[in-house]
């Protein structure tokens, strides 16, 4: 068991009055149907060309539904804005099933630390640098790939946004709504901390991957969830799993990716065999940030 940490008691609080395991399941329902929903809506929008004057045309629907992994720019800005559907379904859930403030979601007062949002993203820039020279060092220089320069910085905005709808609402549902409820009914971090990064593992399962390359991204996955959920632990909020989060995706997206398990917006590749051939710095890497977090991150007031 973890010592006692007043901060997460504090930030559990408030999902303990309507947080019965049916509010919960049904909670869950909602979200997932919403997200669903929405996702079926805007293909309906972008199949139709609604959205071609913002640069999503029904080719981007296309890519989405098609077998290869690799979209080009509006593909990848129409999948991750399909997450706003987690949004919607996460609002309703808290609002009108639980019937506490959003704003819980994140941190006990309803407001977000900047301070703290920074400092998350400043360890996800610290693991992205150690990890690329690591990489370099190891592999050799990544392939740049045949995206143009002057592409990319037409999207990149975009895109930045839109991995910020898609991070923040992963972390609200897996380390916000989940995390509470499970802390709720048990103090165990097996039940709170380890079962929902399983989940949000298993939610990341890509059929696509070689094998090989799909175990290690799930192990690797599961690995940044246990970080994720030690932030919150240590914090007392949010704040700081959704700056590591948002910026992790951010530079993995935007940056220097894999072969195979690539999106189509990075600027350079590595092998498609790097997870495998780095799955032991991967993991000892994800030790040493899960050992910062307990050194470098302390309950914090919120300004």
């Amino acid at each position: 068991m973890l010592p006692e940490s007043p901060a997460f008691h504090a930030y559990i609080e408030p999902a303990r009055a309507k947080g019965r395991w049916w509010r919960v399941l049904l909670g869950l329902i909602v979200i997932v149907l919403a997200w669903f929903g929405t996702g079926l809506g805007m293909v309906g929008l972008v199949s139709g060309g609604a959205l071609a004057p913002l640069g999503i045309g029904p080719d981007a629907a296309d890519a989405l539904m098609g077998a290869d992994r690799a979209m080009p720019p509006s593909g990848v800005l129409f999948f991750l804005l399909t997450f706003g559907g987690l949004w919607i379904g996460l609002w309703v859930a808290v609002r009108l099933i639980h019937r506490r403030p959003f704003g819980t979601l994140i941190h006990p007062s309803g407001r977000v630390g900047r301070r703290t949002l920074l400092r998350g993203a400043g360890l996800a820039l610290g693991l992205y640098i150690a990890s690329m020279i690591a990489y370099v060092a190891a592999l050799g220089l990544p392939e740049r790939t045949e995206l143009p320069l002057s592409v990319w910085a037409v999207w990149l905005v975009p895109i930045l946004l839109a991995i910020v709808i898609q991070a923040s609402s992963e972390e609200l549902l897996f380390r916000g709504y989940i995390l509470q409820h499970f802390a709720c009914w048990s103090r165990h971090p097996l039940i709170w901390a380890v079962i929902p990064s399983v989940i949000f593992a298993v939610l990341h399962y890509d059929p696509g991957m070689e094998a090989g390359m799909r175990t290690r991204m799930l192990v690797h996955i599961f690995s940044i969830g246990i970080i994720m959920a030690a932030l919150v632990w240590r914090t007392g909020g949010l704040e700081a799993a959704i700056g590591l989060h948002v910026t992790n995706n951010a530079l993995a997206i935007g940056g220097a990716g894999m072969e195979g398990s690539a999106f189509g917006f990075e600027l350079w590749l590595f092998p498609p065999d790097t997870l495998e051939r780095m799955i032991a710095f991967d993991l000892a890497m994800s030790v040493l940030i899960l050992a910062a977090v307990f050194i470098l991150f302390k309950p914090e007031g919120h300004p």
